[in-house]
């Protein structure tokens, strides 16, 4: 910083998740089914940061499928709780894995050698908020997520958070109280202009 007021900042109307998926994760371009599941040996895969665009982290310009992995233990305090996994914003779409199994998606990888129809519905502006299946997460084995990417052009990957675990009903409130927010602004404003 070399000019200007210096100072810490909160921004408002963030998602509080309950644990944080964000920091390194493992990365490799390129597409193979395999790469979902929970024993592969991704010891010689790169590592990345996440969330932020793969393009700034030595992949620039890159079009074309990458792979997401991170192996964690859940904690306790979230045993038997109904969870979300949040992956916040993918350019372009995607698919995400637990433990080799499908939680969610956004867009089509129908096609070959890539997809056909992706970023038709602006994918890379969609919220990621995956609804996870009782009983996949337990709390005393690794768990392992894997989520496969597709980039078309410009910027690709995870490339905005948060990023994490949230109770489902957190995660419910939070999405209400957004549109509330919105909904107060636009009545709002409206007044404004008119009144």
């Amino acid at each position: 910083i070399i000019e200007g007021d210096v100072g810490l900042y909160e921004k408002e109307g963030i998602m509080q998740l309950d644990y944080n998926l964000a920091g390194s994760w493992k990365f490799k371009t390129g597409d193979n089914s395999e790469w979902k599941e929970q024993n592969l040996n991704d010891k010689s895969w790169k590592k990345i940061y996440v969330p932020s665009a793969w393009d700034a982290q030595g992949y620039s310009g890159y079009d074309g499928f990458g792979w997401y992995r991170i192996k964690f233990t859940v904690p306790g305090y979230l045993a038997n709780k109904k969870l979300v996994l949040v992956l916040g914003k993918i350019d372009d779409i995607d698919e995400a894995y637990v433990n080799g199994k499908l939680v969610g998606s956004t867009g089509s990888m129908e096609g070959d050698p890539c997809p056909r129809e992706f970023n038709d519905a602006g994918e890379y502006t969609q919220f990621r908020g995956y609804f996870l299946p009782d009983g996949l997460l337990q709390t005393d084995k690794e768990i392992t997520i894997a989520v496969r990417v597709y980039d078309g052009y410009n910027i690709g990957g995870i490339y905005e958070g948060p990023v994490g675990l949230i109770e489902q009903s957190k995660y419910t409130r939070f999405w209400k109280d957004q549109k509330k927010v919105h909904k107060k602004y636009k009545n709002d404003l409206w007044d404004w202009i008119f009144n």
